[in-house]
């Protein structure tokens, strides 16, 4: 039952085995079954690996036509959740129902939890406030004549802020960040009002 699936999770996961008996994942892009059990349990620098058995599989959980699949699957002394991001819809409905199909599993439709539904725009909301506040904070040193001191740790970040403060001034940050931070309240209140729908298999 062999099954090579690519991932796309940001910064972690970028290749999934299926196999009979358990999930293999694992940082590193292979691109053939052979080349992925040949390599999978080499050592190497900043390589990452997993081995999840079928067995241990408690429940999966997507979104209606959504490209990613999590899996809750027991570590330690309690359950822990694997967020699975796949390339396509289609093979993550594939790597579902395979491992639904194995395990036996039903399928179950629920609206998410509030804080689920409504979690990614509130973290947007509060990040783009926090970085309006201090991209204004340089619009207003600059347009005063000063400098804006972007010495020191993370010395980066501070000349990337100085220069949309320079660029945008106080006016344009405001409206910026008012803009995006209506997107997202526009967000919230859309999933507020009609919760996502969850598919659950357990």
């Amino acid at each position: 039952m062999n099954q090579l699936f690519k991932l796309q999770n940001q910064k972690t996961w970028k290749s999934l085995l299926l196999t009979d008996q358990a999930i293999l994942v694992v940082n590193k892009s292979y691109s053939s079954e052979e080349e992925f059990l040949e390599k999978f349990s080499e050592k190497g620098m900043l390589k990452e690996r997993l081995e999840i058995s079928l067995l241990d599989v408690r429940r999966i959980a997507h979104a209606e036509q959504n490209n990613t699949a999590t899996i809750t699957y027991p570590k330690k002394d309690s359950d822990t959740d694997l967020l699975l991001e796949f390339v396509s819809v289609a093979d993550q409905q594939q790597f579902v129902q395979t491992v639904a199909k194995a395990r036996q599993f039903n399928s179950d439709t629920q609206h998410v939890s509030t804080w689920k539904a409504i979690s990614s725009p509130v973290i947007g909301l509060a990040i783009t406030a926090l970085f309006t506040y201090i991209t204004y904070q340089d619009a207003l040193i600059i347009e005063a004549g000063d400098e804006v001191d972007t010495s020191g740790r993370r010395s980066l970040y501070k000349q990337a802020f100085a220069w949309l403060g320079e660029n945008l001034g106080t006016q344009g940050t405001l409206i910026a960040g008012g803009a995006i931070g209506l997107l997202c309240a526009f967000l919230i209140y859309k999933n507020l009002k009609s919760k996502p729908v969850e598919i659950v298999y357990s």
